[in-house]
């Protein structure tokens, strides 16, 4: 079954013609153009962004970046500043007949390796700080409507508590792409961290997220590493992605509902298609599952797990965006046919295969009322019965986040204030076949909060430069965990059909935030210092206060941290 439906992807690639030329090669989610979009659009520079999928594609930002340039007069000194930096960043979408300002007239290509002139040459251009300036890239080769670039990143982190513990983490990542006749493009990239540190705080480290990771022989430092790629073609009629990467869906700062880049990246297939007013996408996606067996010759056994997703967004006014989506998780077999069909009804399609899946659908929207004032909330639905809806019913598995985003809030130019809410109730994600979880190596596919718990997020953020930009948050954190003897829908990876010690049969009713209740508030002060073209210095002091119903503690914790990209 497998290999017919590769030979259908295939077939089917091979009948779709280009159309004009576009790069199709997505921006890395954690890119910082999101953010610069994000306040665009507040401000009413940017109406219908559809900006519920992310990563863009790097011609949809140019075309973005294109508009705003016509509207310079209108943005401040340094959101000026910082669009000259995005305008030489994505300068090869925007004006293919210019060259990288590196590249010597006489030849297409240039490497900061190729000789000792070109090294000492780019490090006291870096020194000097020019501004605006292309990103740095450590060989560049362009042709035409054909390009290569190879980069390389290094970070470091180090965290110190105010309990003693402490940890360092170092991560290298190297990273090729490139474009064929502009329309078909791909890249790849492969990183190797390390992070030394007290046992059990350095696990927690963000960049170790659940992938493979092993010990060193001594014990002192754990050891991971990570790949993903893309190849990606425009067409006349859709783009097509085949990638392994970071994705998102919804919206939301502290966290997003329907799905966030929270898990490891996995494969997928999708295409997409974009029009003025609308944008339509179809995702299928191999999940990483649970080890369910281990054969006689110590073989470990991993069923199938997929999702499948499909999302339709429209902006009927300028100001106002909605989002209808359909997230289904699937295993135990071979990618299904029906799935694979972009413009199926996926929750017919459950009925019509037995009821064995794990059904979704979630509604969001934008609004811009006034210039500088965004609301947006997102409805996430993981079972519904209209006449139980406004009871206490168990089946009631919903989500709701609502949020505000003002730009520039009391005259403050280069200012940001935003405030979400986010509240999931009890099983929200679970479901009663453990392949059918919403989730990918045990980490939630949607909120990193999983179910029963509410987030409060307050965030207050200034640009005091176009390279330093500094603020602070405040995040409070309510979770309601399982306690021995009952399942109050706390654990992702618990579904209702999970008894607790203390139960003889599932609970009927559900209670927000019942169970072992825990609150933890962060307050964090920040400053981010792009010290070079594209050096970052940052640091940060976090206050951490943790309530039960048995303690409570408070910590301080410290973080610096250092990024390099050429």
């Amino acid at each position: 079954m497998k290999y017919k439906i590769i030979t259908f992807l295939v077939i089917f690639l091979i009948f779709l013609k280009p159309g004009f030329a576009q790069n199709p090669a997505s921006v890395p989610v954690n890119h910082p153009v999101y953010n610069y979009f994000d306040r665009m659009e507040t401000l009413g520079h940017l109406t219908r962004l559809l900006d519920g999928v992310r990563p863009y594609s790097r011609s949809k930002v140019a075309n973005a970046l294109k508009e705003l340039s016509k509207k310079r007069t209108d943005l401040t000194a340094i959101d000026v500043r910082k669009l000259d930096e995005f305008l030489l960043d994505f300068r090869f979408e925007l004006s293919q007949d210019k060259k990288h300002a590196l590249i010597p007239e006489n030849q297409n290509w240039y490497s900061t390796l190729a000789s000792l002139k070109n090294l000492q040459k780019d490090f006291s251009r870096a020194l000097d700080q020019y501004f605006p300036e292309e990103e740095n890239h450590l060989f560049i080769w362009e042709d035409s409507t054909n390009n290569f670039y190879l980069d390389y990143e290094q970070v470091f982190t180090m965290d110190i508590r105010s309990d003693k513990l402490s940890r360092n983490a170092n991560e290298q990542s190297y990273m090729a792409r490139g474009t064929l006749n502009n329309d078909f493009a791909y890249q790849v990239k492969v990183s190797l961290q390390g992070v030394r540190g007290d046992d059990g705080y350095r696990e927690s480290d963000p960049i170790i997220k659940s992938g493979f990771s092993q010990e060193s022989e001594d014990g002192d430092v754990v050891f991971t590493d990570r790949t993903g790629g893309e190849l990606a073609w425009h067409t006349k009629y859709m783009d097509v992605h085949f990638a392994h990467q970071e994705i998102s869906w919804g919206h939301g700062e502290s966290g997003k509902l329907i799905l966030s880049n929270f898990p490891e990246q996995y494969p997928y297939f999708q295409v997409s298609r974009e029009w003025s007013w609308g944008k339509f996408t179809a995702m299928h996606g191999k999940l990483q599952s649970f080890q369910s067996d281990t054969l006689a010759d110590e073989t470990r056994i991993f069923p199938d797990k997929w999702v499948a997703a499909h999302r339709l967004e429209i902006a009927p006014f300028s100001n106002f965006t909605f989002g209808i989506n359909e997230v289904f998780i699937y295993g135990n077999r071979y990618a299904d046919w029906a799935y694979l069909i972009p413009f199926n009804f996926y929750r017919a399609v459950q009925h019509k295969l037995r009821d064995r899946d794990n059904a979704t659908i979630s509604l969001d929207f934008e609004y811009i009322p006034i210039n500088r004032l965004k609301f947006y909330t997102t409805i996430f639905l993981d079972e519904m019965k209209f006449e139980k809806l406004g009871t206490n019913w168990w089946g009631n598995k919903h989500a709701i986040q609502s949020g505000l985003h003002i730009a520039d809030p009391f005259g403050l130019s280069n200012t940001e204030l935003r405030a979400e809410y986010s509240a999931i109730m009890p099983w929200v994600y679970t479901h009663k076949f453990k392949i059918n979880r919403y989730e990918s190596d045990s980490r939630s596919l949607g909120h990193w909060a999983g179910p029963n718990s509410e987030v409060i997020y307050l965030a207050l953020q200034k640009d005091f430069h176009a390279r330093l930009k500094g603020g602070i948050q405040f995040l409070q954190y309510k979770k309601g965990a399982n306690t021995d003897s009952v399942n109050v829908g706390g654990n992702l990876l618990t579904g209702r059909n999970i008894l607790g010690a203390g139960q003889e049969e599932p609970k009927e009713t559900r209670n927000f935030l019942e169970g072992n209740l825990t609150t933890e508030r962060r307050t964090k002060l920040y400053l981010q210092y792009e010290i070079f073209n594209d050096l970052y210095l940052s640091a940060s002091y976090i206050w951490i206060n943790t309530k039960d119903k048995i303690e409570e503690k408070s910590l301080n914790e410290i973080h610096l941290g250092f990024l390099f990209n050429y």
